[in-house]
């Protein structure tokens, strides 16, 4: 029956807390729960069964027989759980000996129970060799207990303790319990050396166990778990009593009291485990005190056991000398233990003290040296205290401002906001108040500080209202820096988009509210990003800056100006007299943009396309700002330098040009883009001289489109390298194959416009070579026509592309010429070859008294230079005459024809012209020389006799 219990101490689990444990589930498993239940509710049952003894003498023989074995097998499966549950380490290894332990045991018993069922006493017996395993396997478990629970453990105290405890309760358990248990007579010698060794052995466990109990150190359920295996092996001990003297005298039966004591003993054992469960997985607590008494109290107890044993064996001598002096000294001992209590009491209290004093002159070195203020103020207003801080951050010093009232003191112009402050910290019974903002003067310095507040009035050690005040100053600097760059363009220190935005809403609620008009003009530079990528980004930085300045001089002081990003620029007019007022601002504007900028000693030219819009009752500020946008777009549309007022149907062009840009891919993809020919003739024979290549676009739903409709389109989604390329290559192809059936084909040419972006961002060079080699193209029958203005921007860069295209051979022209910059160094450094005179120069000739005054002067200009003449855009026979007398020979319009297939245009008169003309020279010179569009001399005759 002592083996029974000693079963049960081993399925009981380790403290919770110890440890080496993991991290399980916040709680046992619900088949744990019940099984505890039913082995408590299965307990009082059997227990009240045995003492009422239901159903006579024999049943109740018979229950006490097994009545052990269900607690013992459920402690068994409850200890292997626990042992499964807890991590690796010395808390797993003493579960796990538990775990064994305990099923060493449980064999023994049932052997036990199947001896008395036979009839037959199982002491001496099988079982006993299993009883005996039991032993030192629950003494490894106990020693794997206290490694796992000496945790930052005092070894010195512990090792007194354990000392006291073992020698106190070990004389008790030699003299009172196995010396009389020796003692007995009439019993078999096997069978009474069996008893007083379970006996003995169950001391020894006991101590251990007491010992585990001091040593327990962990956390929650620490102490708990190791308290419940004592008890539970306590009433195991009590009942092994009971057996080893009823077994010694020799009237054991089962049945009996101690075989209740041997059953519920479980329970506690069992609860021990569950508690280890539940703590192995509870937030880590401070060992309870209660506990810690208890482990205290430990060895006293031992000692009182001790003096127990001592009384009982001089109990028939108790008036003796020997006895009297051993009680005497006794008495001395407990005396000066409790003079030794009442003493490391006292040093207890005086070590509190001097934590608390160190706590406040720690609290009060933190205060003194903080960089916050601190102060208390009265009731009434007045300030009780203030920390050394107020002198650094408001320039009072602690001393002279002690009882005087804070708002009075209060420099600047919150001293009211202040009041207002601790008003509402002195009716706030709870809690912070604030933070607030108070701004304070300190001489010629002004700084911001955040204060909160607290109502301490309640609190004895303060009696006041509690008021923290932080400078935040820097913080407020910092703020309004991160709000400037927020909110202003850190380059020109404009407002960014964002506050232009906010600006435009406010400016319209205002005009909305009062019946008025506001006006933003969004402002683009013209090819800024060439001159920039010529001088460099520094230069480019510092010319966006000054054209700010220029921007905001020309506006007036109420208008906001603001840049966008990039080379935009928008400003926001409010208060308009009239229409004709921002339009005139918009001229200065772009007048101002127009005067040139000095940097590093170059002088740069930068021009602006400006887009106005006005507001209207029903639209907002997205709206306005996106008619601007779209008028700026169509002024740089138009030619640039300019500026555009919105009109409601620019909204509908800006729809066609988005689904153009659209089908931009698919237009490539499908090849819906093709070309038409004009001719450029002769315009004294009328012969043919050559064809220019024009683009179309062949839409599928819009029809045949112009280059007018789509070639800024192009160029603004970086599509126009890639047409450029696909014109070139079907040009001279179409050409080749088509000028064989033409008299004098070696001498017509082919003239193909290239945009400026490809010239200045793509491979021209590249592909100019690869078109002339696919069709054998002669390269000095190819002219390349270029925008008077694409040379002269990025100009070094520029002339560098046009003397590697020149390097190939062909012809390179400007077309429009005198619709730009007109300069005559240009004309000089570039290896130009031909001038095509703009239609505006031609339709002056009849239709203005200075016409041929302008159209002379470019004539002039390009024999001066050795250059070419063609005229764009005869309409009218009296062109053709007035540009003959000029000295101008070639020339191509609608007079003649407007651009065709090559199909057709083999069957105009300008072919025939030419066959007939090669005819009647026989293919010699005079044919030859005339094509290459210089007068001949007879023209030049009349030219100059005109």
């Amino acid at each position: 029956m002592i083996r029974r219990s000693r079963r049960q101490q081993q399925s009981v689990g380790t403290p919770g807390a110890a440890p080496g444990q993991g991290t399980h589930p916040p709680a046992t498993p619900r088949w744990v729960d019940l099984l505890f239940s039913a082995l408590v509710i299965y307990t009082i049952t059997v227990s009240v069964w045995m003492l009422c003894g239901l159903g006579g003498a024999r049943i109740t023989h018979y229950v006490a027989l097994v009545s052990d074995l269900p607690p013992a097998l459920a402690s068994v499966i409850i200890a292997a759980a626990t042992a499964r549950h807890s991590a690796r380490g010395p808390l797993r290894s003493a579960w796990l000996a538990l775990a064994t332990a305990q099923a060493l045991y449980l064999t023994g018993a049932a052997i036990g129970a199947a001896s008395w069922l036979q009839g037959q006493d199982p002491l001496p017996g099988p079982a006993d060799i299993f009883y005996f395993a039991f032993y030192p396997v629950l003494a490894a478990a106990a020693l794997a207990f206290i490694r796992a629970y000496a945790v930052r453990v005092a070894w010195v105290q512990l090792t007194l303790d354990a000392t006291i405890f073992v020698v106190g309760f070990g004389g008790f358990f030699w003299f009172l319990v196995i010396r009389p248990v020796a003692a007995g007579t009439g019993v078999d010698f096997l069978k009474q050396a069996l008893s007083v060794a379970y006996l003995g052995l169950d001391c020894v466990l006991l101590l251990m166990l007491g010992v585990l109990l001091i040593t327990s150190n962990g956390p929650a359920g620490g102490r708990r778990v190791p308290a419940l295996l004592l008890g539970g092996f306590a009433m195991n001990f009590l009942g092994d009593i009971l057996w080893a003297l009823a077994k010694v005298r020799g009237y054991y039966l089962p049945g009996g009291f101690q075989d209740v004591l041997y059953m519920a003993c479980y329970t506690p054992l069992a609860a021990a485990a569950r508690e280890q469960w539940l703590a192995s997985s509870a937030p880590v607590l401070a060992p309870s005190q209660r506990g810690d008494a208890v482990a205290r109290a430990l060895p006293y107890a031992a000692m009182l056991a001790a003096f127990l044993v001592l009384v009982y064996l001089a109990r028939g001598d108790i008036a003796g000398p020997a006895t009297v002096m051993t009680l005497v000294v006794f008495s001395l001992t407990l005396l000066f233990m409790v003079r030794q209590s009442v003493a490391w009491r006292g040093a207890a209290l005086v070590r509190e003290r001097q934590a608390a004093r160190l706590v406040e002159d720690r609290y009060a070195s933190l205060i003194a040296n903080a960089s916050d203020v601190i102060m208390i103020v009265g009731g009434d207003g007045a300030l009780r205290f203030a920390s050394p801080a107020a002198e650094r951050t408001l320039g009072l010093k602690p001393e002279a401002i002690i009882g005087r009232n804070l708002a009075e003191l209060w420099a600047g112009e919150d001293a009211e906001k202040l009041r207002m402050f601790l008003a509402e910290v002195a009716v706030t019974p709870a809690g912070t108040v604030g933070p607030i903002e108070l701004r304070h003067e300190r001489g010629a310095q002004r700084c911001v500080l955040e204060s909160v507040g607290s109502n301490l009035t309640q609190d004895p050690a303060v009696q006041g209202l509690a008021l923290n005040f932080r400078d935040i100053s820097e913080r407020k600097a910092l703020e309004e820096q991160l709000r400037q760059l927020a909110f202003h363009d850190p380059l020109t220190l404009l407002a960014n988009r964002n506050l232009f935005r906010d600006r435009v809403q406010h400016a319209l609620t205002l005009a909305h509210r009062g019946h008025s008009c506001v006006a933003v003009m969004f402002l683009d530079l013209d090819n800024f990003k060439n001159a920039n990528d010529s001088l460099g980004h520094d230069a480019g930085d510092r010319l966006l800056q000054a054209v700010a300045q220029r921007i905001v001089k020309t506006t007036r002081s109420s208008d906001t100006v603001a840049r966008l990003g990039g080379d935009e620029f928008a400003v926001l007019v409010e208060g308009i007299g009239s229409q004709r007022d921002v339009e005139r601002l918009a001229d200065a504007l772009i007048d101002n943009l127009n005067l040139p900028y000095t940097l590093d000693g170059i002088e740069v030219h930068v021009t602006a396309s400006v887009g106005v819009a006005f507001s209207t009752a029903e639209g907002g500020a997205e709206t306005l700002l996106g008619n601007a946008d779209i008028a700026m777009y169509h002024a740089k549309a138009a030619g640039k330098n300019r500026y555009v007022t919105f009109q409601p149907q620019m909204q509908d062009m800006l729809q066609e040009r988005l689904r153009l840009e659209a089908d931009i891919g698919r237009a490539l993809a499908q090849q819906e883009f093709f070309l038409e020919y004009q001719p450029i003739v002769d315009l004294d024979t009328r012969g043919l001289l050559g064809v220019e290549a024009l683009v179309r676009w062949r839409h599928p739903e819009a029809g045949v489109l112009m280059p007018a409709r789509f070639i800024h389109v192009l160029e603004e989604c970086g599509q126009i390298m890639k047409l450029g390329r696909w014109v070139l290559r079907q040009a001279c192809r179409d050409f080749c194959a088509w000028r064989t059936g033409i008299a004098g084909a070696a001498g017509l040419r082919l003239a193909v416009n290239i945009s400026g972006r490809h010239l200045q961002h793509g491979d021209l060079v590249r592909d100019v070579s690869q078109a002339l080699h696919e069709s054998g193209l002669e390269p000095h029958n190819l002219v390349i026509e270029l925008t008077e203005s694409t040379t002269m921007y990025n100009t070094d860069a520029n002339l560098e592309r046009f003397h590697r295209v020149k390097a190939l051979g062909v012809r390179l022209a400007i077309d429009d010429f005198g619709t730009g910059y007109s300069s005559l160094s240009y004309l000089h450094r570039f290896p130009i070859d031909i001038l095509k005179i703009d239609r505006s120069f031609v339709s002056r000739l009849t239709n203005s008294d200075n016409g041929p005054e302008l159209a002379r002067a470019v004539i002039t200009l390009g024999e001066t230079l050795g250059l070419e003449t063609v005229a764009e855009g005869i309409e009218l026979e009296p062109q053709v005459i007035a540009l003959l007398t000029l000295g101008c020979i070639a020339g191509q319009g609608f007079l003649f024809a407007p651009a065709q297939s090559l199909e057709q245009l083999s069957r105009s008169a300008f072919v025939a012209r030419r066959k007939a003309l090669w005819s009647s020279t026989g293919g010699h010179e005079d044919i030859a020389t005339r094509g290459w569009f210089k007068p001949p001399r007879a023209a030049r005759r009349r030219a100059g006799a005109a």
